[in-house]
């Protein structure tokens, strides 16, 4: 029979398990508390990127002394669904040609006061590097304080505008198509996306349009028809010409892009 020549090992007393219990307990204690203690990390978010004001100093005081957002004769789409002057109310031909300076388009908030105090606006050039702050940012969140609508429901006082330069060929006069209405904002975006395809292929260069009212069948029948505002490129031309482009179709068929 083997004889087993290790001896054997004796296990801790009760008095002994109770204090190795007691100093794990004391242990995890410690542990905990100066887990407490640590402040935790906190990552602070990097500060919006701003945009750089490319403004030349002259264009900088000009800016200030007389803020303008509009270049020219301010041009409006009717109730009655025609372009028109504002001032004279005296309707624009939907065969007159303007060059589309898009890139002058000024984009932002705007906010119009009760009393005669020029509006508020958080606006700048979208082809300078401006980016629209986000809605809540400008306050005038609690809509029961806000002022009652056309359609008697109360409106935003902050509109979404958009302000695109037209200039007239023949007579180079500026005129500033101005819009805040969903319809308006989208055929500017439409005429926007074929410049920023135009600017790719030929940088040097600026679409001739054509103010066309449009419209469709709204879906509810009882609101029928409605009016549209629409652009149409019929050409290009060179940004530096003063030249009053051909916009025939024989001239440069691949222009002729409906909107």
């Amino acid at each position: 029979m083997p004889i087993d020549v290790h001896p054997k090992r004796k296990g801790p007393t009760s008095t002994q398990v109770i204090e190795e219990q007691k100093e794990q307990a004391r242990k995890l204690k410690e542990a905990k508390t100066a887990a407490a203690t640590v402040p935790a990390t906190v990552t602070a978010a990097p500060p919006a990127t701003l945009a750089t004001d490319t403004r030349t100093p002259e264009e900088r005081y000009i800016d200030e002394i007389a803020p303008s957002a509009i270049a020219g004769q301010l041009v409006k789409f009717s109730k009655e669904g025609k372009f028109v002057i504002s001032e004279t109310e005296q309707e624009i031909s939907p065969d007159e040609d303007f060059v589309a300076l898009a890139d002058e388009t000024l984009i932002g908030w705007i906010r119009f006061n009760d009393d005669d105090t020029p509006p508020e606006r958080h606006q700048g050039l979208l082809y300078q590097g401006f980016v629209m702050p986000p809605r809540p940012s400008l306050g005038d969140l609690d809509q029961s304080e806000w002022p009652q609508g056309l359609s008697g429901a109360p409106e935003d006082p902050w509109r979404h505008q958009v302000c695109l330069v037209l200039q007239e060929p023949k007579t180079q006069s500026l005129y500033t198509f101005v819009t805040s209405s969903l319809t308006g904002r989208r055929a500017c975006g439409n005429l926007l996306r074929h410049f920023d395809r135009l600017r790719r292929s030929d940088p040097d260069s600026y679409p001739v349009v054509r103010l066309k009212p449009s419209g469709f069948n709204h879906k509810d029948e009882r609101v029928g028809w409605v009016h549209t505002p629409s652009f149409v490129v019929v050409g290009r031309t060179a940004k530096n010409s003063t030249a009053i482009p051909n916009t025939s179709v024989a001239a440069d068929m691949n222009d002729a892009i409906p909107y």
